[in-house]
């Protein structure tokens, strides 16, 4: 098993266990108080099944169109994955306007075992049961059984790619970004602010706790507010 990412003295696993604990719409928040509004996902980029969850510094595919079924494009690909570093989740970016399924079970499987914890693709996957059965979290726009082989080749790895964007036509994702997904959608967290985002929405996040019981219980809701402004 590869080396776990260590972020300053922070241990990369202990980092993304404590973001699985939040939610998209608390890091939207977030953000956006810091000054970061258009990090969010489109919402047609969706979990392939309920509960799943993805946490983790990205490591970015970037893809082509291509008509050529040239087996050392898919020799480099494979090879790529050896560079992988758990806890990592691999960003794919659309790379062609072809319904085509740019990931599935095999990749996943290789992925897994060399440090992915999760993907998010701008695009299609395929082997979905399989995937659901290897409890492997994947968002994607779409599902279909086209192979990818002879359509779509990988360009290069671990630089910066646009995947398509909820309040701006693209989000901008570059290597070690902090990818969090959930039911609700996709957030990129600038890598330089992997812990303070963190850090701020578990603040703000002991704030809501105390205020849900005070709304739960009938509390005035103006007077809970004021005592409990988040941001």
């Amino acid at each position: 098993m590869t080396n776990s990412i260590v972020q300053g003295n922070q241990n990369m696993e202990q980092i993304c266990e404590r973001y699985k604990r939040l939610y998209a719409a608390l890091i939207f928040d977030v953000l956006e108080h810091m000054g970061h509004s258009y990090q969010a996902v489109s919402h047609e980029l969706v979990p392939l099944a309920q509960g799943m969850k993805i946490a983790g510094p990205a490591f970015t595919v970037k893809g082509t169109t291509t008509c050529e079924k040239d087996e050392s494009k898919r020799y480099k690909r494979l090879a790529m994955i050896k560079q992988m570093t758990h806890p990592c989740i691999e960003v794919r970016d659309a790379g062609t306007p072809f319904h085509v399924a740019l990931y599935g079970e095999l990749s996943a499987t290789t992925a897994k075992a060399h440090g992915a914890v999760g993907a998010l693709v701008d695009g299609g996957i395929r082997d979905s049961s399989h995937l659901i059965k290897m409890d492997f979290p994947v968002f994607a726009r779409y599902r279909n059984p086209v192979e990818a082989f002879g359509r779509w080749m990988m360009l290069d790895y671990q630089v910066p790619v646009l995947v398509h964007g909820e309040l701006t036509e693209t989000v901008r994702v570059d290597p070690g970004d902090f990818i969090f997904g959930d039911l609700d959608g996709v957030m990129v967290v600038p890598k330089d602010l992997t812990l303070p985002v963190l850090e701020e929405c578990e603040r703000v996040m002991g704030i809501e706790d105390v205020a849900r019981v005070e709304f739960a219980r009938g509390d005035d809701p103006v007077a809970v507010f004021e005592r409990h402004k988040r941001l």
